[in-house]
């Protein structure tokens, strides 16, 4: 529970909140979001792994303040254009938080990916025992953020 406390204080909390998760049997993160989103009115929108068509995967411009990935960027094919879609809808400064299992993907890879897809001021949170996770931020006007 006090790691789900400590995942929780990364959100920064207002009205009208809006949080993508894409879910691969993360189920206590997924529950956390919905619970933080109807604390105060936010939307939620869950996408489950197994469920995401790679070649038809598409996301609106600027929807979401947070794109959570939870251990999924292994699972897939093209993690380029899935990072594209996740940075397309984001809001300019809005925020990803890529969590992986330890053993899948190690700080530095996660990091190295995030710049690479151009998000900026990336760090990482040790909240967990059996995850890393790393957070970043699209900029605006900084690479693909105009």
């Amino acid at each position: 529970m006090k790691e789900l406390e400590q995942f929780d204080a990364l959100f920064e909390k207002h009205p009208n909140i809006a949080i993508l998760n894409i879910n691969n049997c993360c189920d206590d993160i997924k529950n956390k979001l919905q619970q933080i989103v109807d604390d105060i009115g936010g939307s939620f929108t869950n996408k489950e792994l197994e469920d995401i068509d790679e070649k038809r995967f598409r996301l609106k411009a600027r929807e979401f303040e947070y794109a959570v990935v939870c251990d999924t960027l292994q699972n897939l094919e093209n993690q380029e254009r899935f990072m594209d879609q996740i940075y397309h809808c984001l809001e300019n400064s809005g925020q990803v938080i890529v969590i992986s299992k330890k053993e899948n993907m190690d700080i530095s890879q996660l990091m190295e990916m995030l710049e690479k897809y151009d998000f900026r001021a990336a760090n990482s949170i040790d909240i967990f025992d059996k995850y890393n996770l790393v957070m970043g931020k699209k900029m605006h006007m900084w690479g693909n953020g105009l």
